[in-house]
């Protein structure tokens, strides 16, 4: 593998062609702009999203190079060697004035590429999001775990720091560790202290820091994603010894979730995994941003399942494709099915149809 191009020079003061200024007038405009997302890739000029649409900042294509030029600022020695060694690297940063951001860098054709994600400056409150009440009463529970689901871009990241900033602000007093990667919001203490800890950085992997979080008395652990069976097996494990953990899943809802989590692990070990997420599981939350009928932004649209007692005695049986009659007749428990969601949103006129039918399983709900 070639070692990630040298970039400017160290010693270079920020000039008005400087490459760190010339991304932060990128990204000043791409915030300025509402856009959630920067893409770099050779050959073509940056790409914003906003909402769900791409447009380019410039006609000017980038190569390799200069968009090396532009990350390099952004990109310690440690993150570097990750780079060259793996041929990705995750990293995030604060532009001053602008905002904070996560990129993820990573190989393409042997071409540099990056996605940059704009991360709010603000924490809102759960109910500026759309989250219903009981999002909020779920973080009061004692132990368990939460999960937020959803594609990438749904704003899975958006609700756990809300959640997080809720327990912080009106829940109970304790310490909060949490496991990024990278780290995204700074959470200034209030009724709680926090421990952020990075991969790659603080901690080798997930399930490492999540190990080493049950040692450092944590009321709450907060774990950025469950991206394989050995993290999803620590969570459960610290779910299970008397902690709240929050974690997000790229699963689309509550049934796919579960049964994501217990195809995770071998035939042999399933069972055990079954009656691990029956009896530690406590919600799963799974949400979709979808474009407005009136073209202004994006609008929440979400699934809430609570574990209760049938819950968990379906989860342990296997019968998972049951948990969407629960989520259907468990409204008066705080229950919100995706296809309720969206056929709410039809009905306001918050969405247009076409997207209402690319996302609701029974259609019959729109007729």
């Amino acid at each position: 593998m070639q070692p990630a191009p040298t970039g400017a020079g160290a010693g270079a003061g920020p000039g008005p062609s400087h490459p760190q200024n010339q991304m932060e007038v990128i990204l000043k405009d791409l915030v300025g702009r509402g856009g959630s997302d920067l893409h770099l890739l050779h050959g073509y000029a940056p790409i914003y999203r906003i909402s769900t649409e791409v447009t380019a900042y410039s006609s000017t294509a980038l190569n390799s190079d200069e968009i090396w030029k532009l990350l390099a600022p952004y990109i310690d020695a440690k993150s570097k060697e990750t780079f060259d060694r793996d041929c990705r690297v995750n990293v995030s940063f604060t532009v001053n004035g602008v905002g904070r951001f996560r990129m993820n860098v990573a190989k393409a054709q042997g071409t540099v590429s990056a996605s940059i994600r704009a991360i709010p400056n603000k924490i809102y409150p759960l109910s500026a999001l759309g989250l219903p009440p009981i999002v909020g009463q779920l973080t009061q529970k004692r132990k368990g775990i939460i999960l937020i689901t959803g594609a990438t871009g749904s704003g899975k990241s958006t609700t756990m720091a809300a959640m997080l900033d809720h327990i912080n602000k009106v829940g109970r007093p304790g310490k909060v560790v949490t496991i990024e990667d990278p780290i995204e919001t700074l959470f200034a203490p209030q009724k709680s202290f926090f421990l952020q800890r990075e991969v790659g950085v603080d901690t080798p992997s997930f399930e490492l820091g999540i190990q080493d979080a049950l040692r450092q008395d944590p009321d709450i652990i907060s774990i950025g994603e469950l991206r394989s069976a050995e993290s999803i097996r620590a969570a459960l494990t610290a779910a299970e010894t008397g902690h709240l953990v929050l974690s997000t899943l790229h699963t689309p809802d509550s049934a796919k979730t579960a049964q994501r989590i217990i195809s995770s692990f071998p035939g042999n070990e399933q069972e055990t995994i079954r009656d691990q997420v029956a009896t530690t599981l406590e919600a799963v939350i799974s949400q979709y941003l979808l474009p407005r009928a009136d073209g202004k932004g994006l609008v929440l649209a979400i699934e809430v399942l609570l574990a209760t007692p049938a819950v968990r005695q379906l989860i342990k049986k296997g019968d998972l494709g049951q948990l969407y009659d629960i989520l259907q007749t468990g409204t008066s428990q705080g229950m919100i099915s995706m296809d309720a969601s969206i056929k709410s949103l039809l009905q306001r006129q918050i969405i247009k149809r076409e997207i209402a039918l690319g996302i609701i399983r029974n259609t019959s709900l729109l007729d």
